[in-house]
């Protein structure tokens, strides 16, 4: 009896770090790759563009570079010290790396387009719950999810706030 419990529990410890350090990091490496095969098609389904907003701040070399050391890094050495397990550690370097690039290939088409708008993702109109203006600048918005995130609109913001009013889009009090 107190040997099957102790199985149990090792199964259980077992099951979890094999799920939080590999299943979990290698399905958001694919469903990042999907999304990025996805991006041209994504945005012919969001119609033509309406407002163009800055790409903002961009990711610099230095990480693009020293993720990719990385991961080749801990390639050469879990090959020379045969151990394969070491390749794992690769999937948390390939995440970081593919959502950035992700992010940044995003960042070339924010906007607002007929049917929603791109900002570091694509947002469709009908999952925005309202918006509020947030000083000269900004305009916040609040998802359907709970999700709150802020755009810079700097010289365009009243065409933007006008975009969502056409929308019928409500405005937080």
């Amino acid at each position: 009896m107190k040997s099957d419990l102790k199985v149990i529990v090792f199964f259980l410890i077992f099951a979890f770090f094999v799920g939080r350090f590999f299943l979990i990091p290698s399905a958001r490496c694919i469903v990042s790759f999907v999304k990025f095969l996805g991006v041209k098609r994504q945005i012919k389904k969001l119609g033509r563009k309406v407002l163009e907003i800055d790409a903002g701040k961009r990711m610099g070399k230095f990480f693009y570079i020293y993720s990719s050391t990385a991961i080749c890094l801990i390639t050469v050495y879990s090959i020379l010290v045969k151990r394969p397990l070491g390749l794992l550690l690769n999937l948390f370097f390939m995440t970081a790396l593919l959502d950035s690039i992700l992010a940044e290939n995003y960042s070339k088409y924010n906007g607002f387009y007929e049917n929603g708008m791109i900002f570091g993702s694509f947002i469709e109109w009908n999952d925005i719950f309202s918006w509020k203006k947030v000083g000269d600048d900004k305009i916040s918005f609040l998802g359907k999810d709970g999700i709150r995130f802020d755009v810079e609109t700097k010289s365009i913001q009243n065409e933007a706030i006008d975009f969502l009013i056409s929308k019928a889009i409500s405005e937080e009090k």
